[in-house]
């Protein structure tokens, strides 16, 4: 049984983080810290809450960091080379150092760390078995990512691609979460609706997977008040496909295999956010217009787990060689 540290253990994916491993048969959290919490005791384990000591998280043999973003880069480079795996589930090794600092506005404590093995599990499977320092993506980045790799990798020619996405309020941080319930029954636009921080890394990891510069024409992020967990990603694009049916082949051959990944069809179905909750699937609905050349992508995930914390869990079984699904819920 391999020993866990999570540092930041009592932010909302570092919770999540403790729920989903309690059902994991070959990992166990062995330290949860938080400084402000610190003795208090861990829901559902026979532990207590103990301050960041690096020297205790470096006797475990895995570190999942649920940091803010820039607070894992002075960290996490001392963790590296002294245990088997860590994955952080912030925002500082997910780019090249100087994107970060565009997109957040810090400069980047280890730039030589920069870009991790970005943790998008079905798509860099290969790198993430290989890696013993893995940036879990987030959760935004997640929803999009998987509903577009196949067409970017098939080399499909996209115009105009515009995302809209809707998260339930966890995706937010506990603090701002917790605002958000106050407001009852509500919508708000997330941060930057026009230049969100996901931007920078959404788009540097489609223009790697195309092999060509990438740019969205528009991202518009919103958190739902009354919704605490899920994720609804709207994705529409000019392209030129001779059916929907070739569209269908796409995504069916490219996810062929992924126990994670369900492909339907937008029309006459029910896509909605309460069927993921709680799982590690993401649902993507395909649909394509052919008199406006138009394709129409839903993609639907539960934005703490396949959007964070089980995502997590995932690059930790394909990185320490076991089956992906161990402990996750499909």
């Amino acid at each position: 049984m391999k020993k866990v540290a999570i540092i930041g253990a009592t932010s909302l994916t570092g919770e999540k983080l403790i729920e989903v491993l309690s059902n994991h048969p070959k990992a166990e959290v062995a330290l949860a810290t938080s400084n402000t919490y610190a003795g208090k005791p861990v829901a559902g384990l026979d532990l207590k809450y103990e301050p960041l000591d690096i020297d205790k998280v470096k006797k475990c043999d895995i570190v999942f960091s649920c940091l803010p973003h820039s607070k894992s880069m002075s960290i996490l480079p001392s963790l590296v080379s002294e245990v088997e795996l860590v994955v952080d589930l912030g925002a500082d090794f997910r780019t090249p150092a100087d994107s970060f600092k565009k997109w957040y506005g810090f400069e980047h404590e280890a730039k030589e760390l920069t870009p991790a093995t970005y943790g998008l599990s079905e798509v860099f499977a290969e790198e993430i078995k290989k890696a013993n320092f893995i940036a879990n993506p987030g959760c935004y980045p997640t929803s999009f990512l998987l509903a577009i790799v196949p067409l970017l990798e098939g080399k499909v020619d996209l115009e105009d691609v515009t995302v809209f996405s809707l998260s339930g309020r966890s995706g937010a941080g506990r603090k701002k979460a917790n605002e958000f319930a106050e407001e009852k029954e509500n919508a708000f636009s997330y941060e930057d609706p026009y230049n969100h921080q996901h931007i920078g890394e959404m788009e540097y990891i489609a223009s790697k997977l195309k092999g060509e510069q990438f740019e969205l024409f528009a991202f518009s992020p919103h958190v739902l008040s009354d919704v605490f967990q899920g994720m609804h990603t709207t994705i529409v694009a000019k392209c030129e496909m001779d059916s929907y049916e070739q569209l269908v082949d796409i995504y069916k051959n490219y996810y062929k295999g992924q126990p994670f990944i369900k492909i339907e069809q937008v029309q006459g179905n029910k896509l909605d956010m309460a069927s993921v909750v709680n799982t590690n699937n993401c649902i993507i609905g395909l649909d394509y217009d052919k008199n406006p050349k138009r394709l129409y992508i839903i993609s639907i995930i539960d934005n703490l787990v396949k959007g964070a914390s089980g995502q997590a869990i995932q690059n930790m079984n394909l990185a320490m060689g076991w089956d992906q699904k161990l402990g996750l819920i499909g």
